[in-house]
Formats: C-alpha cells, structure tokens, sequence
C-alpha cells in the first residue's frame, strides 16, 4: 500500500502533467504524438517569382522520451514543401539549379522540456546538416546576415556561400538560411542558387510570401 506522502505527490505529479496534457503519456494509456502545421509560398508569390511546387512530403519521427520516471514513444510529424526555378548555370547548361525549402517542424515538449532537437539547432547546425545532405555541397563560409519581414516579424536571414555542382559544372553557390518560431512550429526555410544568379529579390518575395498554415490560395 502507497504510504500518504507517495500518495500526495504522485497526485501532484498528475496535475502537474495534467495542465500539458500528459496524463495519457505518464500512464501509458495512449501514444504521445506532435504534429506541425505546414508552411507554404502562396499561389500569387510563385507566379510571380516563377517558382513550382516541386514536391511535399510529411515525414515522421519517433523518440524514446523520460517524463515523471515513465518513457514513451514520442511521434513528431513535420512538413516538408520545395520549390525550384530554371536558370542557367553555365552556356548550354540549365535546370532547376534555384531551389527554395520550407521544413515546418513542432516545437514540442513534455511537462515543459523540448523534446524536438530542432529545436535546440543553431543556424550553423542547421548549414552542416545542409551540407551533409546535399550531395556535392561544399566549402560553406558565413558571409552576412539581412533582415526581411515574413510570418508577421522581422527576421534574420543567414547567407552562406559554398561550391557544389550543377549540371556537371562545378559552380560557386549561394545559400540563404532562417529559422523562426511561428504558432507552436519550428520553420525552416532555405534557398540555395547559382552565385552567378542575382536572386536574393526573389528568395526575398518568397519568404514575404511563407503562408502558416497555408492559406487557401497556396500551392498544394
């Protein structure tokens, strides 16, 4: 038999996880699961930039995650859109080589603690795993940061320069990074062009044009 004091803290403990909705969690009765909303470039936007939808997808990931001495398995879902634009690389040589992301992940925790490691990832982080995820991406360096304005704030966006190849060329490329808070989500959005391509007005207009949730005149 639990002794009163056990007792007494163990309600608080329920409680406690209660008002953020853990008491399905810490007893086991139902899986814990976190889902973002996605973030998509409105309709007009690529029209104007000449941007398309190249694909979206909704990937899944699930953690072991220790809360009031119980782990469970946590299921974080994201949202994944990208957007591409042909340009010219080199003569004779062109494709969708102007590229656009947006990663819409769920800033997510248990009785207050993060249990997204997006969420803890720093812009420079964020370049490494660009580069190791991107084949041919190479000798990234920091060069500036700028201010636009999108999802309702002023933000920073990050600019790298790299070299990666192209078509068979090899080319000096430019990467645009940001990452924000926005309505219980983690957005990402990247670009990466041709350094040869001015496109920062564009990559610019795109980001102006980030809808989350999407609104109903967005690319789907």
């Amino acid at each position: 038999m639990s002794r009163p004091r056990d007792l007494a803290i163990a309600v608080a403990l329920l409680l406690a996880f209660a008002g953020g909705g853990c008491v399905g969690f810490l007893t086991g009765s139902q899986p814990y699961a976190f889902a973002a909303n996605a973030t998509e470039v409105d309709q007009s936007t690529l029209e104007s930039t000449e941007y398309r939808l190249a694909s979206s997808d909704s990937p899944n990931r699930t953690l072991n995650v220790t809360a009031g001495g119980q782990t469970r398995e946590v299921t974080i879902s994201s949202e994944v859109r990208k957007y591409n634009r042909t340009v010219t690389v080199a003569p004779d040589v062109d494709g969708e080589f102007a590229r656009f992301s947006v990663y819409s992940t769920p800033a997510a925790s248990v009785a207050g603690r993060s249990v997204n490691p997006v969420d803890d990832w720093s812009a420079d982080r964020l370049v490494r795993r660009l580069v190791s995820s991107t084949s041919g991406l190479s000798n990234v360096e920091f060069e500036s940061n700028r201010s636009v304005q999108f999802l309702g704030a002023e933000r920073t966006v990050s600019e790298y320069g790299a070299r990666q190849s192209m078509g068979g060329v090899e080319t000096n490329v430019t990467i645009h990074l940001s990452m924000v808070e926005h309505d219980g989500d983690t957005v990402i959005a990247v670009a990466l062009h041709p350094e040869r391509i001015d496109e920062r007005s564009r990559v610019d207009e795109l980001l102006a044009g980030l809808r989350h949730p999407p609104a109903e005149d967005s690319a789907s």
